[in-house]
């Protein structure tokens, strides 16, 4: 597929990926936003909220992101491919975590071999989300690339617009309790026709995670900090139920470190509060689970 970039010249958009404009775009949350959603959700904790703020305008050059999340049948092409066998598609921190936790002899995969073909890839760790961006020739988008094909320019909450709707989406209020097929609702999708950006799995993103970020963050092509904000938060979603905001220790006490950025959220999470465009979560590099897959992007 061939389209103009902004200069008016042929550009060429790899197959089941869309073309991100260069441009400003609208990203994170005002403190009036912040103010109603508090109206809306009596459990959420402000502090947690309070990681989307200031709202800023940012730029970036055009890239290009994949569709849709990455799905079984694409994954089990990595596998089969022998990805989890070379090195050289691994950070050495990913290779360390792999070839100790073996995920192929675990179980962890069987949704690969035995799910639906055409839903999300889960229980993938940040490690093999970005070995499968790697052996694709691609890369994992960062925190501000994934918002913008999300919301678009112009700061609306949702994929679609301002309004929440439960039709459009896989979440809490759908009561499906399990991923769905990843072109299930094109009434979903951003206005670059990304889907699924709203709901269905969380993403992983390239960014460290850190609550203070946005204060300090340039405005042309973030990159995200260099390191992350360390224990930012005790407890994972799945602790403390639908409200992932209710701020409560986890059962062995420890606190998350070392945190890489999602977003999106699930089927899991409610949908007028965590699945909005600019929501933020965040796990260790080395968890998964069937709430949590990933997309890629590529540079021109």
């Amino acid at each position: 597929m061939t389209m103009n970039n902004i200069n008016g010249e042929k550009q060429d958009v790899p197959e089941g990926m869309v073309l991100i404009p260069e441009g400003l775009f609208l990203m994170g949350s005002t403190k009036l936003d912040i103010e109603q959603l508090l109206n809306l959700d009596e459990n959420i904790e402000t502090v947690r909220l309070e990681n989307e703020m200031p709202q800023r305008e940012v730029y970036l050059s055009a890239y290009f992101i994949d569709k849709h999340p990455v799905t079984n049948a694409q994954y089990k092409k990595f596998i089969d491919s022998g990805g989890y066998t070379q090195p050289a598609l691994w950070s050495d921190a990913g290779w360390e975590y792999v070839t100790q936790s073996r995920p192929l002899q675990t179980g962890d995969l069987d949704g690969v071999f035995h799910g639906e073909p055409d839903c999300p890839v889960v229980n993938v760790s940040w490690y093999e989300a970005e070995a499968f961006a790697k052996w694709a020739g691609k890369r994992l988008p960062t925190e501000a690339e994934w918002e913008k094909a999300a919301r678009g320019v112009d700061g609306r909450i949702y994929p679609w617009g301002n309004e929440f709707d439960k039709k459009r989406l896989n979440c809490a209020e759908a009561k499906i309790e399990k991923p769905t097929p990843v072109t299930k609702y094109p009434e979903g999708q951003s206005v670059y026709g990304c889907l699924d950006m709203a709901g269905n799995v969380w993403e992983w993103t390239a960014d460290w995670y850190d609550s203070h970020y946005y204060h300090n963050a340039p405005n042309n092509n973030p990159q995200g900090p260099v390191t992350a904000e360390q224990s930012p938060y005790f407890g994972r979603p799945e602790d403390v139920g639908v409200s992932i905001y209710e701020l409560k220790p986890s059962e062995s006490g420890k606190a998350l470190s070392d945190c890489k950025t999602l977003r999106g959220g699930s089927w899991n999470g409610s949908g007028v509060v965590h699945v909005r465009c600019a929501n933020r979560d965040y796990d260790e590099p080395t968890f998964k689970n069937d709430i949590i897959g990933f997309r890629c992007a590529q540079s021109p």
